[in-house]
């Protein structure tokens, strides 16, 4: 089993819904979220507004290769801007843990956990600070990211563990980057929106096993990472 993500423009939502329904995925579930992509960006490549719609679902190993190729039929994904389908190991997903020391951290570092060609780098910071990691990893070398709005639960005992104010708003943001690019674009992101700054941030990174719409990775569905 694999937890498959897939991020595309919101006009495509009806069709990305109804291409999860007529492939019977069971467990699925749908949310706004919003490109990095500015208006400038936007106007010189041709596209629509920044508005995402991001599907998760969990889908058995054997029906991944089937669905990037329906993926690809009905949304195109192979061509720069359509959008991006990756998968991720559950039981690496589920793995991930951060140990703090009861305090607040001194510095923040990067654990290795996994080998894999790309990485889904995950931050998580209070509700606003979405342009400051934004930037950090454009300056890191992100070539994009996805916005999504979330609410943070269990706030009052985290601020009590680790001595600091924490806002149960959140900003999360995903990026997608190669493995050679991760670190540098995760220390980045913890210099400026980091647990340290007022952004409160956390930043974690999980496997992609296997993607389509890569930026470098665009073409046919053979090229596609495995």
């Amino acid at each position: 089993m694999k937890a498959m993500i897939l991020i595309a423009d919101y006009s495509c939502s009806h069709i990305v819904q109804n291409i999860l329904a007529e492939e019977n995925i069971a467990c699925r579930f749908l949310t706004h979220a919003y490109g990095s992509a500015d208006s400038e960006m936007l106007d010189y490549l041709g596209l629509g507004e920044n508005k995402k719609v991001t599907a998760f679902s969990f889908v058995p190993e054997s029906k991944v290769m089937h669905l990037y190729e329906v993926f690809n039929n009905k949304l195109s994904l192979t061509k720069a801007g359509k959008g991006i389908a990756f998968t991720v190991p559950i039981s690496a997903a589920s793995n991930v843990a951060f140990s703090l020391g009861g305090t607040t951290p001194e510095k923040e570092e990067i654990t290795e956990m996994i080998d894999a060609k790309y990485e889904l780098i995950v931050t998580i910071v209070n509700r606003g600070g979405f342009e400051a990691v934004k930037e950090a990893a454009k300056s890191a070398g992100a070539r994009g990211g996805t916005l999504l709005h979330g609410l943070g639960l269990g706030g009052e005992e985290a601020a009590k563990f680790l001595g600091i104010s924490i806002q149960p708003e959140k900003d999360v943001v995903f990026i997608v980057a190669g493995k050679e690019d991760r670190e540098q674009i995760m220390k980045k992101i913890m210099e400026e929106a980091g647990i340290l700054t007022e952004n409160r941030g956390i930043c974690f990174s999980l496997p992609v096993d296997t993607a389509l719409g890569l930026a470098g990775n665009m073409g046919s569905i053979e090229n596609m990472v495995k």
